[in-house]
């Protein structure tokens, strides 16, 4: 035992989106935040209802497809509920405020998809979320080592009768199956 030094606080990745559904290039994410030694813990938290207005499956539905994507990877990845106990529309400053109270011994990184550093300026109180955590940008796109997939892709496939099967966790895929979802 070392006295008179603090041991290193946990690091925990909170990988909020709206997985709906969620899918391999959300997989991926956590596999990459892992590869990198980047936090001890990932948290996904789904959003309860989306800041922008988009029209999303029941969070019941999503946050269940959430356990059965993330749990297959056999790491040390948390599904919360977090924005649903909050309730009302989601805002990432609220979420990260709320987890920086209950754990005050976690340290914790934000990871965004590169897709979205483009809507920063539309999130509610940007500035304030930087300072309170570290923000990891996730590359995306072709030169990425993450899988360019769409949730919105994926939708627009189901409900046109194309393939997208592959695109989601074969669990997953399942699961839209039996519920009837994104029909």
């Amino acid at each position: 035992m070392i006295f008179g030094s603090k041991q290193a606080s946990k690091r925990v990745a909170i990988f909020g989106g709206s997985f709906n559904p969620p899918h391999i290039g959300h997989t991926a994410i956590c596999r990459w935040v892992f590869e990198r030694k980047m936090a001890d813990e990932v948290w996904v938290v789904p959003c309860f209802i989306h800041p922008f207005g988009k029209e999303l499956e029941s969070f019941d539905h999503r946050k269940e497809m959430c356990v059965l994507a993330f749990s297959r990877l056999g790491l040390p990845i948390r599904v919360l509920d977090v924005e649903r106990e909050l309730g009302g529309e989601s805002k990432t400053l609220r979420t990260v405020e709320h987890l920086r109270i209950t754990e005050p011994d976690i340290k914790f990184l934000l990871l965004t998809g590169a897709d979205v550093s483009s809507q920063f300026a539309e999130w509610h109180d940007f500035e304030k979320i930087e300072a309170l955590v570290e923000i990891a940008h996730i590359p995306r796109g072709p030169k990425s080592p993450i899988p360019d997939v769409s949730s919105t892709e994926i939708r627009r496939r189901i409900a046109s009768g194309e393939e997208w099967r592959g695109m989601v966790e074969p669990e997953v895929a399942i699961y839209i199956v039996t519920k009837a979802l994104y029909r």
